[in-house]
């Protein structure tokens, strides 16, 4: 009897042990099943923050654009107005739109690419002009937040930095510089020209107050300096 009472113990381990591997097993596919399906979340999430960004851009397109060609319509429409002043405004919208694009188009939070698109749209017109540029762009650390939305905000802040080099500093050479702040905290965006700067009182300009309002909701610090040797206009964007 005492045999028999041991294999009953024995076999009952048996089945108990069998029953938790058998347990466990479920619990590991189980984990595997939740941690797919979270993933599917995460991207869905991602996908639907990337559309409701892109949406925001289209709707800043359609006001902005609309805006400027209702105004080359209009200039158009004047008498005396010249071709070159409706091509100057006409000129403006296209920018906006490659803008825009190139934001749209960027992926994996990468800056350097977006300034890359920037750079080569650039280049001919500041040539034209008489105007050298020196691209000194060294590697960034990933910016996580670089959502279409926020890439939009710094190339409209670096496209407002070099229209002023075009239209009023009377350059003959303009810098732009990549790199990371000395506490490694910042990476910073900096565009410097060999102009004749400008007087204080236009730092309270539209396109200069359009400038700090973009790099705010960056989280972004914005400096402009000018002198006597040109102006530096200078992005700190935040190591997230």
């Amino acid at each position: 009897m005492d045999l028999e009472k041991y294999r009953r113990v024995a076999k009952a381990l048996a089945e108990s042990q069998r029953m938790n591997v058998e347990l466990e097993e479920r619990v590991r596919l189980k984990q595997r099943e939740l941690e797919r399906n979270f993933q599917k979340l995460q991207a869905l999430s991602r996908e639907a923050a990337v559309a409701e960004e892109r949406q925001r851009i289209m709707t800043d397109m359609h006001d902005g654009i609309g805006a400027q060609l209702i105004a080359a319509l209009s200039l158009a429409e004047t008498d005396g107005a010249s071709p070159r002043e409706i091509a100057a405004v006409l000129r403006e919208c296209i920018d906006d739109l490659r803008l825009a694009i190139d934001s749209l188009d960027s992926s994996d939070n990468e800056l350097l690419p977006v300034l890359g698109n920037f750079r080569y749209r650039l280049e001919k017109r500041l040539h034209a002009m008489g105007i050298e540029l020196i691209w000194q762009v060294s590697d960034l650390p990933e910016l996580s937040y670089l959502s279409p939305r926020n890439l939009l905000h710094i190339l409209r802040i670096l496209q407002e930095a070099f229209a002023n080099v075009l239209k009023h500093a009377q350059a003959t050479r303009v810098v732009l510089e990549t790199g990371l702040s000395p506490n490694q905290r910042q990476a910073f965006i900096r565009v410097t020209d060999n102009g004749k700067g400008f007087a204080p009182p236009q730092a309270a300009g539209r396109g200069l107050g359009n400038m700090a309002r973009r790099a705010a909701s960056l989280g972004a610090e914005l400096s402009v300096s000018p002198s006597q040797q040109g102006t530096t206009v200078e992005l700190l964007l935040p190591i997230a």
